[in-house]
């Protein structure tokens, strides 16, 4: 089990990491509202990825996954219907990913 320390500027890292992490929601989802913005592609590859480096960063891979996509989903929860599972998926999806690529990067660390 890795060393952590729980002093302040664990904790101060730990909320820069969570603002941060929503604010890549809250761009994602400004960026998707956009009147002339059609392009599903995109949008799903930045929450995978954005997801991914949260959860890799040390953010829990849950916590980084609904703070990615919670912001689109209230943006658009008007238009909510099955596909916008997709967006939870594809957050969920990046964020364990992230998770294990940190974890196996640890193991190696030592």
């Amino acid at each position: 089990m890795p060393k952590t320390s729980k002093g302040p500027r664990s904790a101060a890292v730990a909320a820069v990491g969570l603002v941060l992490t929503l604010a890549a929601g809250l761009a994602i989802a400004w960026m998707d509202t956009r009147p002339n913005w059609d392009d599903t592609g995109i949008t799903a590859g930045a929450l995978l990825l954005t997801a991914g480096l949260a959860a890799l960063a040390g953010v829990l891979p849950w916590v980084a996954a609904i703070l990615i996509a919670g912001p689109l989903i209230v943006a658009e929860w008007r238009q909510l219907n099955v596909g916008m599972l997709l967006v939870l998926a594809m957050s969920f999806a990046g964020a364990i990913a992230g998770a294990v690529i940190r974890r196996r990067a640890a193991q190696i660390a030592g």
